[in-house]
């Protein structure tokens, strides 16, 4: 089979796969995809009420809608991307059975599902919030968009490692949750790592996803440049993460469609 005849395949393989996900997670509701969106305003506008109770400021002189839109948006993508590529073969066992669907194949396309939807959620919210007067600024849309593929790239790989390893040992399955509870609340999801002493930054930038949301919401300031992200680091860490999960994932991929 020729090589455009094989990439072909599995193209219609994912692009099934996207729309079989879709029906499953959004089908069933009356609402459907429009929960997607109410949960992601929903958390915005608690945090919301958090910041204009304590009266705290909003650093790099953004909106409070547009500061804590990045953090969820990036927090979203990232934890969303990482769930459900790690649950991708445990859940889709009788799709293993067909020979041409690859467990990579799943995880791309539940990749792909969670990062459309997140970008769907956080532009109506944006739209809406400038509908009511709102400013929202995007500085620079070519950081914005590395940012968010980050992101997404970054939960993709770690997904593909954990996937494989609790095929190994299914207690990561009860473990990793905690362990994203916990990054949540050190990733700056609603608040900025400028808060903190120097000690204290160094050792919370050790965290990929903080420099993704401190990316973020440096291309949606104007006139502000956030000395706290290093692509470097991060094209570094997304290189590595993926790299080492495509090989996991490859090197098991017999005994994962066993």
């Amino acid at each position: 089979m020729k090589l455009y005849e094989c990439v072909h395949r599995q193209l219609r393989i994912i692009i099934a796969l996207v729309l079989r996900e879709i029906h499953t997670l959004y089908g069933h509701a009356k609402l459907g995809y429009v929960w997607a969106i109410i949960r992601s305003g929903f958390s915005i506008a608690i945090f919301w009420t958090f910041r204009t109770i304590m009266h705290s400021p909003v650093p790099h002189g953004m909106t409070v809608l547009s500061y804590l839109c990045m953090g969820f948006v990036i927090w979203n993508i990232f934890s969303e991307t990482l769930t459900k590529c790690m649950n991708s073969i445990s859940g889709n066992k009788p799709l293993l059975t067909f020979p041409q669907v690859f467990p990579l194949d799943i995880m791309i396309a539940r990749s792909l599902v969670v990062f459309a939807t997140q970008i769907v959620c956080i532009s109506v919210i944006l739209i809406f919030g400038i509908m009511l007067n709102y400013e929202v600024t995007i500085a620079n849309i070519g950081m914005l968009i590395s940012a968010l593929i980050f992101a997404v790239f970054f939960g993709f790989g770690c997904g593909i490692i954990l996937s494989t390893l609790s095929f190994y040992m299914p207690a990561l399955q009860n473990i990793v949750p905690m362990i994203l509870r916990i990054m949540f609340f050190a990733s700056g999801v609603f608040f900025s790592v400028s808060m903190f002493s120097h000690r204290v930054g160094e050792w919370l930038l050790l965290n990929p996803v903080m420099q993704f949301i401190e990316m973020a919401r440096t291309a949606m300031s104007d006139g502000y440049v956030s000395p706290y992200f290093d692509i470097e680091y991060l094209l570094m860490i997304n290189l590595s993460v993926l790299t080492s999960g495509l090989l996991l994932e490859r090197f098991n991929r017999r005994r994962l469609q066993a």
